[in-house]
């Protein structure tokens, strides 16, 4: 099973950003010094996190610098220098918790930051998306430069006892608070790690929500550090770099919302992609409806067990694209995957249109030459309108009960197929892997 356990954060020091708190508590606003994780900062959000702040921490989670890696080391170590960013004295678990949109400054889903000693994925830790190997290189040489982990992932698990709500409404101390980009709450708050708590979550089946490349990531450093003949006999869990940030939420309990990702298709044969609607097709049936009613009606049909898409083509042209559920698993039958992954929306999609009439296939997605995503439906039909893109793809959003289907099978979805909303907040705690905890 999987072992959690406290970690001695780094983070951004409480002398410096406090504002006025209860008696007795300690409270700090970091909002204009967080960034999302490197997977969604776009260029010209990067620029104004920059502008944002001089110690913002996109200098480090994602830098601008002609070498960003070494530009993060160096930069880590001149905040910690200068005071900007200090150790915390005593370990600690953290009360992580965010708003949703219909209550922007009342946090509501609430998870538990900690560190998670690392394990192969199948076991106690599953993981439900297939990766992409260039972000995983890139975190790579953060981490070889930093030696610091600066994001946590998001582990979710299934638990409906009572027991959860005593645990997770323990009394609090520090605070550190901060609002994302789209005006949600973030809170984070120092937790005493009683056994009880780290014993309970410790129990739990996890299963990755977020932050599958970084997963790996750390893998993969852990395997590099262990390799070294002075750390191969180390027992498990004694060396830092064993060790995850992570935020647990129990997602029977807390409301997480899944976006869908849509696909830009960047390069593919003009006449390939006409024929997705003028050809007839054993799978698909295309219905005219233009662009900005695709999104209405995919929302309407959320529960169609057919697979549905929208196609956005030049011109202001839009179809939405309804599969013959029989005929799409037949084709499906002959995908190495297994029952779970056959039924889904995307990995029809891969399987049946980008690879088969597209010639998209997963060497092409790897290369990432052949296709953008985007949440933004505006966002996708404009990128068509504009002719950065030949096609649009617009699909439904995975349900949180397909992700736990298909990580118990032991199977993964094709990439990009979840999108969990809000992302969890870069700079509110950094877990170094250096020295002792």
């Amino acid at each position: 099973m999987p072992l959690v356990r406290p970690l001695r954060g780094i983070g951004y020091a409480m002398y410096r950003f406090a504002v006025a708190a209860p008696a007795g508590r300690r409270l700090a606003e970091l909002t204009d010094l967080v960034c999302p994780p490197y997977d969604v900062i776009s260029a010209d959000l990067q620029a104004e996190l920059l502008a944002r702040h001089p110690r913002n921490a996109v200098r480090l989670e994602l830098s601008a610098e002609a070498d960003p890696h070494a530009a993060a080391a160096s930069t880590l170590a001149a905040w910690l220098g200068d005071g900007t960013l200090e150790r915390r004295t005593m370990s600690s678990v953290y009360a992580y918790r965010h708003a949703r949109p219909d209550a922007p400054d009342l946090p509501a889903v609430r998870g538990v930051l900690a560190r998670l000693r690392l394990e192969p994925l199948g076991g106690g830790v599953r993981a439900h998306e297939h990766t992409l190997p260039g972000p995983k290189a890139n975190r790579l040489a953060l981490l070889h430069a930093t030696r610091t982990q600066f994001s946590p992932i998001l582990l979710i698990y299934f638990d409906r006892s009572d027991q959860y709500e005593r645990l997770i409404s323990q009394p609090s101390t520090d605070e550190w608070r901060a609002h994302d980009g789209d005006g949600l709450r973030h809170t984070l708050a120092a937790l005493d790690p009683s056994d009880e708590l780290l014993g309970y979550l410790s129990s739990q089946q996890l299963f990755i929500a977020d932050g599958h490349h970084r997963y790996e990531t750390a893998l993969a450093y852990q395997a590099e550090v262990r390799s070294e003949s002075a750390q191969s006999d180390a027992l498990p869990g004694a060396l830092a770099a064993d060790w995850m940030m992570v935020v647990l939420v129990n997602a029977e309990r807390e409301e997480l919302e899944i976006q869908a990702t849509h696909r830009l298709v960047l390069h593919a044969d003009g006449e390939a992609l006409r024929s997705l609607v003028s050809d007839p097709d054993p799978i698909w049936q295309a219905f005219p409806v233009g662009p900005a009613a695709l999104e209405a009606r995919l929302a309407e049909l959320d529960a169609a067990d057919a697979p549905l898409f929208g196609l956005v083509l030049p011109g202001d042209e839009g179809h939405l694209l309804v599969g013959d559920a029989d005929a799409a698993a037949d084709r499906m039958r002959r995908e190495p995957v297994g029952p779970t992954v056959r039924g889904l929306d995307l990995a029809v999609l891969h399987a049946a249109v980008l690879d088969d009439r597209l010639g998209i296939d997963a060497e092409a997605i790897a290369a990432g030459t052949h296709l953008a995503y985007t949440r933004s439906v505006p966002d996708a039909i404009a990128a068509v309108t504009r002719g950065d893109a030949r096609a649009a793809i617009l699909v439904r959003p995975t349900r949180l009960a397909e992700l736990a289907a298909v990580a118990n099978a032991g199977e993964v979805m094709p990439q990009k197929s979840t999108y969990f909303h809000p992302k969890l907040l870069t700079g509110m705690v950094f877990n170094s892997l250096e020295g002792d905890e």
